[in-house]
């Protein structure tokens, strides 16, 4: 793979993409199906895992900076690629660090920029309503889920960049929004809808980033190794 993001010439493997969005879209339309009410009358998690699984993606939130600003890791990416570019001379839009970080900071901002518009109670609002009820106002902000797409964001980049590691990479951000879920934080067309968002902003930004076949004037440089 060298320098470049994928070798030049070689085609993108987009199919971690496609296995996100195709997992994006069954949440989404059997969520809206039904799913989603039936899912947000179920029982909690027992206590001793809600607070296990809780407790580690409270860590994972403070670990990733997420903590403090949803932008605060895409935007450190971006920085520090367009810092790296500066010093050895390299095109703006090149790198593996960039289009991590770019990807990253521009999912974020989708469903961050999405949730006011749509206004959706989260399950344990529409639970004391009695009703999953939408367009209620920029206070209410389940649709999209923000940890889906924070995640997904991260990982499905990365599993694309490296399709042998695709399993563990996907696992984390299934694993968070199956936590959202379980935890009545978000339905799962909340999830669903950050999954897809994830899925074309991943894949679009990949193939537009990866030449389709050698081009000795465009070369994408510089990378996470």
């Amino acid at each position: 793979m060298g320098d470049s993001m994928i070798e030049e010439g070689k085609a993108a493997d987009l199919r971690a993409a496609w296995l996100t969005g195709g997992t994006g879209l069954l949440l989404v339309v059997g969520g809206l199906a039904g799913a989603d009410r039936f899912l947000a009358r179920t029982d909690h998690l027992p206590d001793g895992v809600d607070r296990i699984w809780g407790g580690a993606l409270a860590l994972l939130d403070l670990a990733s900076g997420k903590e403090i600003t949803t932008f605060l890791l895409g935007a450190i990416l971006v920085v520090a690629a367009l810092v790296r570019n500066a010093f050895r001379h390299r095109a703006l839009r090149s790198g593996r660090l960039f289009y991590v970080g770019a990807a990253q900071l521009l999912c974020t901002a989708i469903a961050d920029f999405a949730k006011p518009p749509f206004g959706r109670l989260r399950p344990f609002q529409a639970l004391a309503e009695g009703q999953d009820r939408w367009f209620m106002g920029p206070d209410y902000g389940s649709f999209p889920s923000g940890h889906a797409a924070f995640y997904a964001g991260l990982f499905l980049p990365l599993a694309l960049l490296f399709p042998r590691w695709a399993a563990p990479l996907l696992a984390v951000p299934l694993l968070v929004g199956a936590q959202r879920i379980a935890s009545h934080d978000h339905y799962a067309s909340d999830v669903g809808a950050s999954f897809l968002v994830a899925a074309v902003v991943a894949g679009g930004l990949c193939k537009l980033l990866t030449p389709s076949k050698p081009n000795p004037t465009l070369k994408l440089h510089g990378g996470l190794a």
